[in-house]
C-alpha cells in the first residue's frame, strides 16, 4: 500500500477555487495536532450566584506540526535540496502575496483529513549543514487557523433554515458589527444587514428586535 503524504495547496481566493501552487511532504510529520473550540459569552448580571455561558460560535480551530527536511539520504529515490524545499514551502503557505494582497488561502489534506486554513507561523531550525553552511536537515514548525469564507460561513449559521438566512433576538450588549462578524466571519456586512432590516439607528439595538441576516450575494 503507497504511503499517502501530506499535501499542502495553495489558493488565491478564499472560496479555494483557483490553485496557484502546491506542496507534498517530503517526510509526514510524527505528531499532528488540531485544536477545535466553542466560544461563549458568560454575561453575569448584578447579584446573580453563578455564570450563564451563552453559545457565540464554534471553530474548527487551528492545526500545528512540525516537517523535517532531511538532505541526507535520498527517499523513495530523491534528495531533498533543503534550501529549495524551505522556499517553496514558505512561498506556498506563507508568504505574502502581491496579487490577493496577503498570503494564500490554504488547504492541508492527509488521507481523510482536510483543513482550510491561513498560515500563522513558521519557524526553522536547522539542525545539520554542509561544510559550506548550506543546511542539510532542518525542522519547520507550521501553525495555522482554520479559514471559512463569509457565504460559507452565512450558509452554515443556520442550516435549517428554507431561505438559508438566520435571525437573531437582539439581546443587551448586541451590536451589529460583532452580530455580523459571528455570523458571517466578517464585521464589515453590518451596513448590508442595516439595510436588509430597515434600520435607521443601527448603533443602537432595541433588546427584543428580531434581526434578519441574510445570505450573501
Amino acid at each position: 500500500m503507497a504511503l499517502v503524504k501530506l499535501l499542502l495547496q495553495a489558493y488565491s481566493d478564499p472560496g479555494f477555487k483557483t490553485k496557484v501552487a502546491d506542496y507534498t511532504v517530503f517526510l509526514n510529520p510524527e505528531s499532528f495536532s488540531h485544536k477545535s473550540e466553542n466560544s461563549y459569552d458568560t454575561p453575569r448580571p448584578p447579584g446573580s450566584p453563578a455564570d450563564t455561558p451563552r453559545f457565540n460560535y464554534s471553530s474548527l480551530g487551528s492545526v500545528d506540526f512540525s516537517l523535517v527536511l532531511d538532505g541526507t539520504r535520498p527517499i523513495d529515490g530523491t534528495a531533498l535540496n533543503v534550501s529549495d524545499s524551505i522556499t517553496k514551502l514558505r512561498a506556498v503557505v506563507f508568504n505574502y502575496s502581491g496579487k490577493i494582497h496577503s498570503p494564500n488561502y490554504v488547504k492541508l489534506t492527509w488521507g481523510q483529513f482536510i483543513f482550510n486554513g491561513r498560515g500563522t507561523s513558521f519557524n526553522i531550525t536547522y539542525t545539520m549543514f554542509r561544510p559550506d553552511g548550506r543546511p542539510l536537515r532542518a525542522k519547520v514548525d507550521l501553525a495555522f487557523v482554520h479559514f471559512m469564507d463569509a457565504n460559507a460561513a452565512a450558509l452554515t449559521a443556520d442550516r435549517q433554515s428554507a431561505d438559508l438566512s438566520h435571525r437573531h433576538l437582539v439581546k443587551a450588549g448586541d451590536t451589529l458589527p460583532l452580530l455580523c462578524y459571528r455570523i458571517y466571519g466578517d464585521a464589515r456586512y453590518y451596513l448590508q444587514v442595516a439595510r436588509h432590516n430597515q434600520l435607521i439607528h443601527f448603533s443602537r439595538l432595541v433588546p427584543g428586535t428580531l434581526l434578519a441576516f441574510p445570505p450573501l450575494i
